[in-house]
């Protein structure tokens, strides 16, 4: 039997009102294809009208719980004829709704976060279900164009939106090749300390690869053994352009030593050096305002004029005294 695909599923849906945009709905059917027939555990932040629920049970047909949350206390109302599918209400990022999600679903396969879209969120909702993630399960980050918007705390040079956050994980793919003395989360310490959340180094060794789509992030786990670079492997005889190539075979590479390198021994990335450096010239200006303010006054002020005659006569005296070196 031929499965129907997402886009079908949509087009043929009349139960709870799903909103998703057109690109998602076919990107799904490649980021899934191999969780679909899998007894996948679903986590989704975000159900809005409840829509997506129903479509996502007729999807993933073998999965064993499929689990909603949404921080709209209407959302209690939703009623599903499927056991499967269960609702959270309340805030995702409290620790009182992570136990009540926790109690549905202990291990997740496969989350999707359609939340409020606000980079605070996301990135603090990342921190706290990726460790829920088992390896070889995916976590997708919707409508990240809301990253762009500082209404939902974010701009394209923005350096702590959600989808620079997300930018900084392609360096943690690739920790091994660094070549400084930096952990994963060093990296993302300006994130930990901005929006108040952390995430173990241990559970960011299990990043396995951070994909980009239009308005998308997919991010996939794997055991850390299956996301290092591993050995060289060189195949074939003919060697006549490149004779040492075969040599190499089996080989590892060792990064080349960044000791002395600026741009790799920088305490904190560039751009969020930029926002404080902002803050320090708006303390500096507002000082120098001050100071001139100050000085405004004290030029203007009756003291000032009435002691002026003393004053021309006390720089009279002293130019007479350093001319006579007296």
């Amino acid at each position: 039997m031929v499965k129907q695909t997402l886009e079908q599923l949509y087009a043929e849906h009349t139960g709870k009102v799903s909103d998703k945009w057109a690109i998602y709905l076919v990107e799904y059917e490649r980021i899934f294809v191999e969780h679909r027939d899998k007894p996948v555990i679903f986590l989704e932040i975000g159900v809005q009208n409840g829509g997506s629920l129903e479509i996502w049970s007729k999807f993933f047909t073998n999965a064993q719980k499929l689990v909603g949350c949404d921080i709209n206390p209407d959302c209690a109302r939703l009623v599903y004829e499927d056991p499967r599918i269960a609702v959270v209400v309340g805030d995702a990022n409290s620790d009182a709704v992570q136990s009540m999600v926790s109690l549905h679903a202990p291990e997740l396969d496969v989350i999707i976060d359609d939340g409020s879209h606000r980079s605070s969120d996301i990135v603090k909702s990342f921190g706290r279900y990726l460790p829920y993630l088992s390896d070889g399960g995916v976590f997708v980050v919707e409508d990240l164009h809301c990253s762009y918007w500082a209404e939902y705390e974010g701009g394209l040079f923005d350096p702590f939106s959600s989808i620079t956050f997300f930018k900084r994980l392609a360096d943690i793919v690739n920790h091994e090749h660094w070549g400084v003395a930096k952990s994963r989360s060093d990296i993302l310490r300006g994130f930990f300390l901005k929006y108040d959340f952390q995430i173990n180094e241990d559970v960011l060794t299990h990043i396995h690869s951070i994909e980009f789509v239009n308005s998308m992030c997919v991010i996939r786990k794997e055991a850390p053994q299956n996301n290092s670079l591993g050995s060289r492997f060189i195949s074939g005889r003919g060697e006549s352009i490149v004779p040492t190539a075969m040599a190499l075979h089996s080989s590892s590479l060792s990064p080349m030593s960044q000791t002395g390198n600026s741009w790799a021994e920088r305490i904190t990335p560039p751009d969020e050096d930029v926002v404080r450096l902002d803050k320090e010239i708006a303390k500096r200006d507002g000082q120098i305002a001050l100071l001139a303010a100050s000085r405004d006054a004290i030029l203007s002020s009756l003291s000032w004029r009435i002691t002026k005659p003393l004053r021309f006569v006390g720089h009279q005296i002293e130019k007479i005294l350093r001319i006579f070196n007296i």
